[in-house]
């Protein structure tokens, strides 16, 4: 099983969600890391500038959609980079251009 990893910004995020939000991102992420094949609805792996893969956690509400963006730089973990409340219905050129920016953060810091 992976470890998970979180960046500070990520940390600073996730706290913005209200607490049944975060709990149900967190049931999401234990069920992903068991195994379990999660529905479309719940999960989506996708890949930015053809080269970065992340996973996308999704979890909607009264009060909206809400996501959380993972990726898996190092072999062993599970990074946390990117936490926000959806707007649209496509991920917004701002949202990319944030997850790009905290990969290359990441990959930069490993050296």
């Amino acid at each position: 099983m992976k470890l998970l990893k979180y960046t500070k910004q990520f940390e600073k995020e996730i706290k913005l969600f209200s607490l049944s939000v975060r709990e149900d991102v967190f049931l999401l992420v234990q069920r992903y890391l068991s195994g379990e094949r999660l529905s479309k609805n719940q999960f989506k792996t996708f890949t930015l500038n053809k080269n970065e893969k992340i996973q996308e956690f999704k979890v909607k509400d009264e009060t909206g959609s809400w996501r959380v963006i993972t990726c898996t730089i190092e072999k062993n973990y599970l990074t946390f980079i990117y936490a926000f409340q959806k707007k649209s219905q496509k991920l917004m050129e701002k949202d990319k251009r944030v997850i790009v920016k905290r990969i290359k953060e990441l990959k930069s810091e490993q050296g």
